[in-house]
């Protein structure tokens, strides 16, 4: 049960003591009030209970396991795709993770990604780098169809919208964390800032370069890391600590 289905119970429980107050619906008070807390209780703990015992059955310490239930118990889904995957499975067990695994890719393979425009599968288009990150496979990465780069700025770790002032409405425009170079203050600075730093004796600075359009990356760029939260701002599902895992799996299985 997912974190949403907890306050669905309490809206449920809350409604049920409120009308039953206001209107004195002796059913509500007698039945669905108390009735309500008892399944909200109940239904995580069949999970939380499946979780603990899954995970002492997959060889994992009694701490780890109280840890997967407590988590099974609030939000499960966390526990199943990324607790769950990260204990010792059998080989059965992974090639049923992976299969299973469209239900929060949507796509068909873990290295795969879904064009959020298109609504087409862009095969072999993710890896798994060495301290567990994703990149694309290859660059340029694009949709074939649409055309959109998915190792665009807009999607890497290292990119920082401009939250300044005069650009704030305009989220194409930001700067790059990593590349840095020698820079006039007035390319990357407002006006009164440039001037006093004119006045300070400051003409150039050496400071990250600036994007003017987050969907082309710079031509220096050497260092794509996907990010999650801002692949999901278009709608490009499940690119963060489940993918990677699910990618790891699939390439243990490759090596057996």
């Amino acid at each position: 049960m997912s974190w949403h289905w907890h306050l669905i119970f309490l809206f449920i429980w809350l409604s049920c003591g409120i009308l039953s107050g206001l209107y004195s619906y002796w059913l509500l008070s007698l039945f669905f009030f108390p009735l309500v807390p008892v399944v909200w209780f109940s239904i995580p703990l069949y999970y939380a209970i499946h979780s603990f015992l899954f995970s002492r059955r997959h060889e994992a310490p009694l701490f780890s396991s109280f840890r997967n239930a407590l988590a099974a118990y609030f939000h499960y889904p966390y526990y199943y795709w990324v607790l769950r995957l990260s204990l010792h499975l059998t080989s059965f067990e992974k090639e049923d993770a992976l299969k299973e695994s469209f239900r929060v890719t949507r796509v068909s393979q873990p290295d795969s990604l879904m064009c959020p425009f298109c609504r087409i599968e862009i095969p072999h288009a993710l890896q798994l780098l060495s301290n567990g990150s994703l990149s694309t496979t290859h660059r340029p990465l694009s949709c074939p169809r649409c055309g959109l780069r998915f190792d665009s700025c807009r999607y890497c770790q290292y990119y920082e919208q401009d939250t300044s002032g005069f650009s704030l409405f305009n989220t194409s425009q930001g700067k790059c964390s990593v590349i840095k170079e020698t820079q006039s203050v007035d390319v990357f600075c407002t006006p009164e800032m440039a001037n006093r730093l004119h006045h300070m004796g400051w003409d150039t600075l050496y400071t990250s370069i600036r994007i003017h359009d987050s969907f082309c990356p710079p031509d220096q760029c050497r260092q794509f890391i996907i990010d999650d939260k801002k692949m999901l701002l278009d709608h490009i599902p499940c690119t963060g600590k489940t993918r990677s895992i699910l990618l790891q799996l699939k390439k243990n299985l490759a090596n057996k």
